[in-house]
């Protein structure tokens, strides 16, 4: 895959991821037009316990299976990457369900049960098609991925939207409609990607050898256990992030709004430049994996400081529209100065994808686990100490300075592994 195939890949998926986040920016402003700051807030609650539990069965299976079918030439990595996640969903599945009221009391709020159950079909599905995603960054057909993840967003929001019309819902109902939604969208977006697929090429049906899924397990397993300390370190947040305002003297409807405003207003905002430096990662993991000398070097180089401008262009962005999107999108004077504290973190988040993807193509995922790792301990401590001092203002400056100090390390190591490799 030359340089000028790795831009079109990536500009196909940067169209698609725009579209995509467009989807879901109209989704979380009708979310939170329509659940109001208290059902956005309980949904943020179980949504980031669902993203945890989503997490050991999709996130280092894309850049695994991406990896590997790169530098394998075939389908044996589809069919690996195909069988752990129904492996492990058979298990997990009935797992998640059983623990839902459990972690409904660790949240600490009730109202989140009916949101937990419901989502748990979804991690069957999510977890089969972040093995096909991979196999499609590998093999450089970025299409059957783009359209099935727009599918994916289009019939969530639809679904959405439609649901919440239906009237006299409760809190707790109005926060789990997402999670319905999810579940089906995600299962249309599966087969519209399969579908898609078959026209193109026949698809493995046979079952994958052990050695292989050892080998995906083995490249997967770091990067699942990074995003998993990031999720739990999400889940955390949103726990004792509310406690810690009361603490500092918000009433509890109140501290539960101001989580909402955070995680599902103004977090989502900063995440934007994602359209463009996941787009990079996914094309650029396998262009670096058959790379070699100063040929890896100049497109580690390109590709990193593509993800950098992204973040840096962010966080002007957040900045200067902060007012537009306060009370021009969602209606919200009070969002300012959010939006204000929290706009450098969209350069730590570029950084880290950059980084991420550098040695994830130099097949060196387990190097973000310990950054990762002290970067979630540094803001969940921070928070647990200055929320309650400082309130939501506290909160951002936490988390900003464990992402800055994940994003930084992550970067020293992909230099470090990458000279490592020219070298030798």
């Amino acid at each position: 895959m030359g340089e000028r195939s790795v831009r079109r890949q990536a500009a196909v998926l940067a169209g698609a991821n725009a579209a995509v986040r467009g989807l879901g920016f109209l989704l979380h402003i009708l979310l939170g037009r329509l659940l109001g700051a208290e059902a956005l807030g309980v949904f943020e609650l179980s949504h980031s316990a669902h993203m945890l539990a989503v997490t050991p069965v999709t996130a280092g299976l894309p850049a695994a299976v991406s990896r590997l079918t790169a530098v394998r030439g075939d389908d044996g990595a589809l069919r690996a990457g195909r069988s752990l996640a129904l492996r492990f969903s058979l298990v997990w599945v009935p797992l998640w369900l059983a623990l839902s009221p459990l972690t409904a009391g660790l949240l600490g709020d009730p109202r989140t049960l009916l949101s937990l159950m419901l989502s748990a079909p979804s991690l069957a599905v999510l977890g089969v098609t972040a093995a096909y995603q991979g196999y499609c960054y590998g093999i450089g057909a970025p299409w059957p991925s783009a359209l099935g993840t727009l599918t994916e967003q289009t019939a969530r929001l639809g679904l959405t939207a439609a649901l919440l019309t239906l009237p006299a819902l409760t809190v707790a109902a109005r926060a789990a409609v997402p999670a319905a939604a999810e579940a089906l969208a995600g299962l249309a977006a599966l087969v519209v990607m399969i579908g898609l697929l078959r026209r193109e090429r026949a698809l493995p049906a046979a079952l994958a050898d052990k050695p292989l899924r050892r080998e995906v397990a083995r490249l997967a397993l770091p990067l699942t256990g990074a995003r998993l300390v990031q999720t739990l370190s999400r889940a955390l947040t949103a726990a004792i992030l509310p406690r810690r305002l009361v603490a500092g003297g918000l009433a509890p409807t109140a501290a539960t709004a101001a989580v909402g405003m955070l995680q599902g207003m103004v977090l989502p905002i900063l995440m934007l430049p994602g359209i463009v430096t996941g787009a990079v990662g996914m094309a650029g993991t396998p262009a670096i994996a058959r790379r070699q000398g100063k040929a890896l070097r100049g497109m580690a180089l390109r590709l990193y400081g593509a993800a950098l401008a992204c973040g840096l262009l962010g966080w002007a962005a957040v900045r200067l529209g902060a007012g537009v999107l306060a009370e021009g999108v969602y209606r919200l004077p009070e969002l300012r100065e959010l939006y204000i504290a929290a706009a450098p973190l969209a350069l730590t988040f570029a950084m880290s994808q950059g980084a991420g993807m550098v040695l994830g193509g130099l097949g060196e995922q387990r190097k973000t686990l310990l950054p990762t790792v002290l970067g979630a301990a540094i803001s969940l401590i921070l928070t647990f100490r200055w929320a309650s001092a400082f309130g939501i203002f506290g909160a951002i400056r936490a988390m900003l300075t464990g992402r800055a100090f994940t994003a930084a390390a992550e970067t020293c190591l992909a230099a470090a592994e990458a000279n490592l490799r020219i070298r030798n």
